[in-house]
């Protein structure tokens, strides 16, 4: 398998509960997202691979509503 060390920085900036992403990196890389808090904060999302090519995330409260959010995701 051929591995490259590209990454992709998303910045989303409106806010929303889902977050669709075509990061173009032809494989299913981990993901790592914060928000716009000073220092940033790590948010958990759910993760869904839909290609090598694109990814959703969905955000959930404590209490499992949908939470709407800014920030951004790095993929590498």
């Amino acid at each position: 398998m051929f591995w490259t060390d590209a990454t992709y920085v998303h910045s989303q900036t409106s806010t929303s509960a889902t977050w669709t992403i075509n990061h173009n990196l032809n494989r299913y890389p981990s993901v790592t997202v914060v928000d716009t808090s000073d220092p940033p904060t790590i948010i958990i999302a759910y993760v869904v691979y839909t290609s090598p090519n694109r990814v959703t995330l969905t955000f959930f409260s404590g209490e499992g509503d949908a939470q709407a959010l800014q920030g951004k995701a790095y993929f590498n």
